[in-house]
């Protein structure tokens, strides 16, 4: 095969060069040192830990098939598809390589080839239809995401009509599901209990686009940016904060490319809160709560963000770390599109998360993402816990005098 350019087949792919090769299929992906409480090694890849365990099911088995695409050795399947999207790409194993490999834009990349060759998996495609469609993957009408804003006490901008400093990007699982709407509520409380002056898209929001992009649906995911990029003009917004993890490593990342001509910063909620707080000194009550924070990857390990949260919680309740946080936090199972087509095996990842969670003798399980809010509570509510899942901000608003 003298004459196979990998390049020019893989063009998402190609986009990554040597890093495509670097893999030495070392292993050490399969765990990770926990240096915060001790040495032992606890294990991170989720997937492994929960799939049938082989190779392809965990990063080193990933690369070398990577690799074998890049060499003219393999060609993309369906089979392929149904082991490379059984991967939440939180990104652990990027943590523990030595070569400095981002292992999940690397899987999205691939992901996007088996999309553009027909071999994505067909569970995503009405989530991605519908987010073009109707600008939410849940299949719902747009104009619900209005809703929760009539339930609150205060009235609130609309940025399509007024102007504001700071642009609160709801995402569309807070905004949608009837049990998450409370992290909409309580960051919105929050911002307006601090004085901010902020504004909503309410019915009117654009999915951020994230559930395409980890899927491999760069043509949808591509429609939707555009989309955004309009409206986000048109508001005139120079800031957008977000409560969702998902839209803001989306948002701040992977919109980097559409937002090189304006001058958009893009903030997490709690960073942005957390800030706040601290410059002008606010006091927050005590809740004589016993607390314990998840880590959601697309804030922690895909932008960095550990110790505003626990700053926060330390603040109002008694903070019980979990054996693997931070870097080496467990992931709750539900990104990468894996809620969406593996729901068992999301559930079966955030059992083990919420049995972590357990061992701490935290009365609450705290998270700063809906997403992960919702797949930990759905394994809340399967072991029958008495846990109790909170959105960081509820138990914020709450401390707020």
């Amino acid at each position: 095969m003298t004459d196979f350019k990998p390049e020019e087949k893989y063009r998402h792919l190609s986009k990554f060069g040597d890093m495509l090769i670097q893999c030495i299929a070392c292993g050490d992906c399969r765990e990770a040192t926990d240096y915060t409480s001790n040495p032992q090694k606890w294990g991170v890849c989720v997937a492994r830990e929960h799939t049938p365990g082989f190779e392809p099911f965990f990063a080193r088995g990933k690369m070398q098939i990577i690799r074998s695409l890049w060499q003219g050795k393999l060609e993309l399947s369906k089979d392929m598809a149904e082991v490379i999207y059984q991967c939440p790409t939180c990104n652990a194993c990027a943590e523990t390589c030595a070569y400095d490999i981002d292992n999940a834009l690397i899987y999205e990349a691939l992901r996007a080839e088996l999309v553009d060759a027909g071999c994505g998996l067909e569970a995503h495609v009405p989530m991605n239809r519908a987010m073009v469609e109707l600008f939410n993957p849940y299949q719902r009408n747009n104009t619900e995401k209005g809703e929760w804003i009539k339930e609150l006490d205060f009235s609130i901008k609309n940025a399509i009509m007024e102007k504001a400093d700071v642009l609160y990007f709801v995402g569309c699982t807070a905004a949608l599901t009837p049990k998450i709407k409370t992290v909409a509520f309580n960051t919105a409380r929050v911002l307006q209990k601090l004085g901010v002056d902020f504004a909503v898209f309410g019915e009117h929001e654009i999915c951020c686009g994230s559930v395409a992009k980890r899927t491999g649906d760069l043509k949808a995911f591509n429609t939707i940016a555009e989309k955004n990029l309009e409206l986000f003009k048109k508001s005139g917004i120079k800031t957008i904060v977000t409560s969702c993890a998902g839209c803001f490593r989306t948002l701040k990342l992977d919109y980097q490319e559409f937002f090189k001509d304006l001058d958009i910063e893009v903030r997490h909620s709690v960073e942005f809160i957390y800030e706040m707080i601290k410059q002008k000194n606010i006091p927050l009550k005590h809740l004589g709560i016993t607390t314990t924070y998840h880590d959601p990857c697309h804030a922690g390990r895909h932008i960095g963000i550990y110790e505003e949260p626990r700053e926060l919680l330390k603040k109002f309740s008694t903070l019980q770390e979990m054996k693997t946080i931070k870097q080496n936090a467990k992931c709750c199972g539900a990104g990468g599109g894996v809620k969406k087509a593996f729901p068992d095996l999301a559930l079966e990842i955030a059992k083990s998360r919420v049995e972590e969670a357990r061992e701490t003798g935290a009365e609450f399980l705290v998270s700063i993402c809906p997403f992960c809010f919702r797949n930990l509570n759905d394994a809340i509510n399967a072991i029958n816990s008495s846990m109790k899942m909170k959105d960081l901000l509820e138990l914020l608003n709450e401390a707020l005098e």
